[in-house]
């Protein structure tokens, strides 16, 4: 018999959790769900790998707080950013440099001030139309050398993505929810970094949160709560480290988790 766990708040995913990864929208279930957590007082807080730009549309379902690109931004309910890392100028101009040297690959860029892209391919544009999002504006990745950077996206296969990470990027750190590029952080930032901050602002314990998600990017969230939950759509390596993994988002996962756990 599973004991019931005493929860103060839940974490959620975006793609592929919150949204279903077919279906891009948010099953009635999980609304629902959403709405019995609030009324229970337990806090609701995104954390997901986009700007708050492109998550701030759920902030009509009442959620108590945003960790955006995976923990470097943390935005509280009033939409008022009170954390952020940002990467250091130094590893800009050495991506900068090897850009200039290498392929050329394109290079999502998230400032503080917005985003841009260094190149819109076929691919770029296939994936952004797929996660219904626009597209940033195009601009030279020089751009970045004269702004704070808080993530970046490359778009590279994972032979490349180790070659950049070990011998460019070294004092970042990536992860990948989508097969066609990775997050680039700077390292020790993760989803778990920016739970820690919500833990200190609501007085929070650790061991009575719940987490939700599905992408290598949330395996550290999956590991720092209480009750780490896989989306039936995520990797084996996420849902290795995960307490249960529930079914997919279309399917009612969110639902079927909470009530199986008795929170809702």
């Amino acid at each position: 018999m599973m004991s019931k766990p005493k929860v103060q708040a839940v974490f959620f995913d975006i793609d592929g959790t919150l949204l279903g990864l077919k279906s891009k929208v948010i099953p009635d279930s999980t609304i629902e769900a959403l709405a019995i957590l609030k009324a229970k007082g337990i806090k609701i807080i995104v954390s997901t790998g986009r700007s708050y730009e492109h998550a701030r549309f759920l902030a009509s379902y009442g959620f108590d707080g945003f960790i955006t690109f995976n923990g470097s931004y943390c935005v509280d309910e009033q939409g008022q950013a009170f954390f952020r890392h940002t990467i250091a100028g130094d590893d800009i101009q050495i991506l900068h440099d090897h850009l200039n040297t290498a392929d050329r690959f394109p290079v999502g860029v998230m400032t503080t001030e917005g985003s841009f892209i260094s190149d819109i391919t076929d691919d770029v544009a296939a994936i952004f139309h797929l996660l219904k999002l626009e597209i940033p504006r195009a601009q030279p990745f020089a751009q970045a050398l004269h702004t704070e950077v808080l993530q970046l996206n490359l778009f590279v296969d994972e032979h490349t993505e180790l070659h950049l990470i070990n011998n460019v990027l070294k004092n970042c750190e990536s992860s990948r929810w989508c097969p066609q590029f990775i997050d680039v952080n700077a390292r020790g930032i993760s989803k778990k970094v920016g739970m820690e901050q919500f833990f200190a602002r609501y007085s929070l314990s650790a061991a009575h949160t719940m987490a939700f998600g599905d992408g290598g990017n949330d395996i550290q969230m999956l590991r720092a709560a209480g009750v780490g939950v896989a989306m039936a759509n995520a990797g084996a390596n996420v849902k290795a480290v995960a307490d249960y993994v529930t079914d997919t988002t279309e399917e009612h996962g969110i639902w079927n988790a909470l009530k199986r756990y008795e929170i809702i």
